[in-house]
């Protein structure tokens, strides 16, 4: 029995609607009829840019009003920022050390053959023994 209530209430509603936005039309009207013709017009527009402010405040509750119910909860919306911890922290280290790869086998021996490609005769030995002389001199200043 409710229900049919209100159905028949929703659908009386546009009705009634209707129905007050034309007495208001009235009674406008009639006050705009009682007032001078000097009077009139700036009342007419004051009236029309007061609906239309009206009107506008009406759209725009709708629209956030409607905005809000889209919206998600948020847990939701923290839940989807999360950011991944392989992005974020940078890789632990390896607990073991990988083993050193030789590019060849460790001789025992060098010919010299092997080691003319390496050993580079100093032009000036007397120079060299001078910079090597002064920088031992150097170093046993600083043993006490």
């Amino acid at each position: 029995m409710a229900l049919s209530g209100l159905k028949e209430i929703i659908n009386g509603f546009p009705d009634k609607i209707k129905e007050t936005f034309s007495t208001l039309v009235t009674r406008i009207k009639d006050a705009a009829n009682n007032i001078g013709p000097n009077k009139r017009k700036p009342l007419l527009i004051g009236f029309g840019a007061l609906a239309v402010l009206f009107l506008i405040l009406i759209i725009a509750a709708g629209i956030s009003s409607s905005g809000k119910r889209r919206r998600a909860s948020p847990d939701a919306v923290a839940g989807s920022l999360t950011i991944p911890a392989e992005e974020l922290f940078i890789p632990a280290e390896p607990d073991f050390v990988p083993e050193f790869i030789f590019e060849r086998e460790r001789r025992r021996f060098w010919s010299l053959e092997d080691i003319r490609p390496y050993w580079r005769i100093p032009d000036s030995s007397d120079r060299w023994r001078e910079e090597i002389k002064s920088a031992v001199d150097k170093l046993m200043e600083g043993i006490p």
